[in-house]
């Protein structure tokens, strides 16, 4: 796996995520689409707090027992985001070649992985947490910025 190269690409996937977050208004977080979605604001919070989840289960093999509390405004889940992502990116330049083929379990034996897996599942999980964003924002009236540009 090419550090570098996974590192720009995560950096910019973050900063099309918060792009599309910082647009999200305060007044609509206990609003959701239908009666079995999360509402904006957990889906808001789902992004920040289960990449650092998933990065700490990478390193560890397993989940963090407790979850940060969830944050009601938009500018301070942005920077706990950006904060914690950055956080994440210190974690993984750290990490050997060695402890990234190694396989970790931390969804069950059934799914376990190479901890260079998850943290491509990662990125997968916050491309479609993003996708969803977008739907949460233009169904609840909100303008959104284009994806690229």
């Amino acid at each position: 796996m090419n550090m570098d190269s996974f590192i720009s690409n995560w950096r910019r996937i973050h900063k099309q995520t918060t792009k599309i977050m910082a647009v999200a208004p305060n007044d609509k977080y206990d609003w959701k689409p239908a009666d079995s979605a999360m509402t904006l604001g957990e889906l808001m919070n789902h992004l920040w707090i289960a990449e650092a989840g998933l990065i700490a289960a990478a390193k560890t093999g397993v989940f963090p027992k407790e979850a940060p509390p969830q944050i009601k405004d938009t500018a301070e889940l942005i920077a706990a985001y950006d904060k914690t992502h950055e956080e994440a990116i210190a974690t993984v330049k750290a990490m050997t070649p060695e402890e990234l083929a190694e396989t970790v379990a931390p969804f069950g034996p059934d799914a376990a992985m190479s901890r260079s897996a998850l943290l491509h599942l990662t990125m997968e999980h916050e491309i479609h947490h993003r996708g969803q964003l977008y739907t949460y924002l233009r169904i609840a009236g909100c303008e959104v910025p284009p994806l690229f540009g």
